[in-house]
C-alpha cells in the first residue's frame, strides 16, 4: 500500500508544486493534495489559526486540518531562501513547528530546513534533505537520488513555462498574445491592459482573491501577472534601488510595479496585498511613493483578509476601471 503524502494547498505550494509532487510520486508515494481554497478550508482557518496571522497563514491553517485524516505524512518544508542574501517570509521557516507543537497527535511532519542566505546550505544540504526524506519511502538510494533529479527537472520545466520572456512581454502589451484568458469585448472595443501584482499564493487562490482574475477578463481586461514577469526586468528594477530589498517575494512585486509605473506601457496596475503581512506593508508604502513620483500609470491598492467584502471589493474594482477608461 502506497504512503499518503499530504501537501497543504497554500503558501510555498504554489512556487515548488512541480519539484514537490515530482519527488513524492517517483518514489512511489500517493501525493494528496489540499483542494482550492473553500469555505469549509477558511472557515477552518479563521476558528483555529491565531489571530495575530496573516490571512495567507490562516488559509495554510485550513488546508492543513482538511487534511488531517487522509494522509500519512505532512510535507511543509522550513525553507528560507536559495539566495546568498535574499530570504523568504519568515512564517516559510516557523510554520511547521508551530503546527506540529498545536498538534502532536496529527501525522508525522516532513519538515526539513534549508536556507541559503541565513544558514550558508548549498548542494550538500540539498543532497542530504533528498536521502533523509527519500529514505521514507524507499531504501534504494539510486531510485531517491532518480527522484530528486527529477523534481528539480520539473520545478525547471515549470519556471520555463512560467516566465515569459522580454520578448513575449512586448508581444503582449502591443495586444499581439494574451497570457491569462481572452478578454471579453463585448463592451469595449479593444482590451485594456492591466499588471495583477502580489504573492503568488494570493493570485492563484481564486477564493483568497474573490475571484478577480475572472472578474477582470469577463471586463475586457488583457491581464498579466507579477510571476510571469521575466525575471532580469525585475532585477534590473531592484539595481536601481538605494538599498537592498531582501524579501525574495516583496522584490518580484515591487520589481513588477516599478517596471509598469517606469514605462507606462499599460493601462493600470492593480496590487493585492494581505493584511497583517509584514513585507507586505513595506511594499504598499513603496509603490504608493514611488507611484506617487511616476503617476502616468495609475496603481490600485487592494487589501484582502477574511472579513473582506465581495460586493466592496467589487466596488473600488469597478471605480478603478471607471477612471481608467476615462482617462483613456
Amino acid at each position: 500500500m502506497k504512503k499518503r503524502v499530504g501537501i497543504p494547498r497554500a503558501l510555498l505550494f504554489y512556487e515548488f508544486e512541480a519539484m514537490w509532487k515530482t519527488f513524492f510520486e517517483e518514489l512511489g508515494a500517493e501525493v494528496i493534495i489540499s483542494p482550492e481554497t473553500n469555505k469549509t478550508i477558511k472557515d477552518l482557518a479563521v476558528r483555529f489559526a491565531p489571530d495575530e496571522d496573516c490571512y495567507s497563514t490562516k488559509l495554510y491553517f485550513g488546508h492543513f486540518l482538511y487534511l488531517k485524516d487522509k494522509v500519512d505524512y505532512y510535507f511543509i518544508p522550513r525553507f528560507g531562501s536559495d539566495h546568498e542574501d535574499n530570504v523568504g517570509c519568515p512564517k516559510f521557516l516557523g510554520l511547521a513547528q508551530v503546527l506540529n507543537s498545536l498538534y502532536p497527535d496529527f501525522p508525522e511532519i516532513i519538515m526539513p530546513y534549508y536556507s541559503q542566505a541565513k544558514a550558508n546550505h548549498g548542494k550538500k544540504r540539498i543532497l542530504k534533505i533528498i536521502f533523509q526524506v527519500g529514505f521514507k519511502f524507499s531504501l534504494n538510494p539510486f531510485k531517491i537520488l532518480k527522484a530528486g533529479l527529477r523534481a528539480f527537472k520539473a520545478q525547471e520545466e515549470h519556471e520555463k513555462q512560467l516566465y515569459i520572456t522580454e520578448q513575449k512581454l512586448e508581444k503582449w502589451s502591443k495586444s499581439q498574445i494574451v497570457l491569462n484568458g481572452k478578454p471579453n469585448l463585448e463592451n469595449r472595443k479593444k482590451p485594456m491592459k492591466i499588471a495583477l501584482v502580489g504573492h503568488r499564493y494570493v493570485l492563484n487562490d481564486e477564493l483568497s482573491n474573490l475571484d478577480i482574475i475572472e472578474n477582470l477578463l469577463q471586463k475586457g481586461v488583457d491581464i498579466i501577472t507579477s510571476e510571469q514577469m521575466p525575471r532580469k526586468l525585475i532585477e534590473d528594477q531592484m539595481e536601481k534601488l538605494d538599498y537592498n530589498l531582501y524579501f525574495s517575494n516583496a522584490r518580484e512585486i515591487l520589481g513588477t510595479i516599478l517596471y509598469f509605473l517606469e514605462n507606462n506601457t499599460i493601462d493600470g496596475i492593480l496590487q493585492l496585498a494581505v493584511f497583517s503581512c509584514g513585507p507586505d506593508s513595506i511594499i504598499l508604502e513603496l509603490a504608493s511613493r514611488y507611484s506617487r513620483r511616476l503617476p502616468d500609470t495609475p496603481l490600485l491598492q487592494l487589501v484582502i483578509d477574511e472579513l473582506t467584502s465581495e460586493v466592496g471589493f467589487g466596488t473600488r474594482l469597478e471605480a478603478f476601471l471607471d477612471m481608467l477608461d476615462r482617462r483613456n
